[in-house]
């Protein structure tokens, strides 16, 4: 009898233990860096949150993955990585030429723009408003108002000028007396000298004092905004600008690659908050970086009616994870894609006030 319960003890054991050693060895252990980049990566006192960091909770959950964290600056991260100090990076890292030969990447899970952060232009007072007063898209609005008003003006003086001769003359006094009905309809202003008397020329009234309403309204915005253009236009308004005026960037991120392949020189700065700043105090004329990151630091520190910024369709930066672990990166795409492609995905984009794309 007790020979029978060892032999079914050791079935068991035969059995279970196999299965406790499977489980066992699906948990593993490796060591993640990353460096600080809002919205992405966010650091609260010694807590750390954004993006990437909810990005990769669900990624280390569905792969049964403990971790242990690391902070380092871009360089020393990239180094980290190639070097196998880490097992992985969860930086919003651009894949560019030069990274790829010495880390792999996973997928992008994020695409952005290059853009860049740029001063509005100052209101210059007087000069410039007078020189927007006398400038060709003044002249148009000004030109289609005038047009409007001689062709209503014209028309009424065509059918009064027989019945009405004391108000609407003959000649070109009579085409005058018109356009000065027209203009004063239009206006509203009513001054009472001048009106029809055929039901022609009432009717033809009554069309003119609707239309003027939105005729006036429409063009009225526009000779305003011929007027004021200057005070919503950047001073940069294309990449190639960038070539004529002081740039500023973060110096080893994939943006500077970008602008040293170009040859377009730059001013260093270690963050993008530093950069934004220079541009607000108008030591530097644009700070040129990622678009989504630009904007978060925009509004977060409320330059929004200060600094524009200008996405560029130069350049497109695709954001992924790095490893040197080519199995490591295998398995983080097999459910990355599904992560990404899931509404949580949308929602954790628009949490930290990104905007989602497919």
């Amino acid at each position: 009898m007790k020979i029978k319960k060892y032999i079914l003890l050791f079935v068991i054991t035969l059995i279970f233990i196999p299965m406790l050693n499977a489980n066992t060895s699906t948990v593993r252990e490796i060591k993640v860096g990353f460096e600080i980049k809002a919205p992405f990566i966010i650091k609260n006192n010694k807590h750390y949150e954004g993006v990437c960091i909810d990005l990769w909770e669900k990624v280390a959950d569905s792969l049964n993955i403990e971790y242990t964290t690391s902070e380092y600056t871009l360089m020393g991260l990239i180094e980290a990585v190639e070097s196998r100090e880490i097992d992985l990076a969860v930086s919003p890292l651009t894949v560019t030429a030069s990274r790829i030969k010495r880390v792999g990447f996973t997928q992008p899970y994020y695409i952005t723009n290059l853009a860049f952060a740029t001063r509005a232009e100052k209101d210059k007072g007087w000069i410039d408003f007078f020189s927007d007063l006398f400038s060709m898209d003044f002249f148009k609005a000004f030109s289609t108002l005038f047009f409007i008003i001689l062709i209503f003006g014209t028309v009424v003086w065509l059918t009064e000028r027989k019945q009405n001769p004391d108000q609407f003359r003959e000649g070109v006094k009579g085409v005058g007396d018109g356009i000065w009905w027209s203009a004063v309809t239009m206006s509203t202003v009513g001054y009472g000298d001048k009106s029809p008397v055929t039901t022609t020329g009432r009717i033809l009234s009554m069309i003119w004092m609707f239309t003027a309403v939105i005729v006036i309204s429409g063009l009225t915005a526009s000779i305003s905004s011929s007027l004021t253009v200057h005070k919503l236009k950047a001073s940069v308004s294309t990449f190639d600008d960038l070539r004529k005026i002081s740039v500023g960037c973060v110096p080893g991120s994939g943006t500077a690659e970008f602008l040293e392949h170009y040859k377009i020189e730059y001013k260093d700065f270690n963050d993008v908050e530093s950069g934004l700043t220079a541009v607000d105090h108008d030591s530097l004329d644009a700070f040129v970086y990622d678009e989504a990151i630009l904007k978060y630091f925009v509004h977060k520190d409320q330059f929004a009616e200060i600094i524009k910024v200008i996405p560029s369709a130069y350049f497109k930066e695709y954001f992924s994870f790095a490893s040197n672990d080519d199995q490591l990166l295998k398995d983080i795409n097999e459910v990355l894609i599904g992560i990404i492609e899931s509404s949580e995905w949308e929602n954790d984009l628009e949490k930290y006030g990104i905007e989602y794309r497919d």
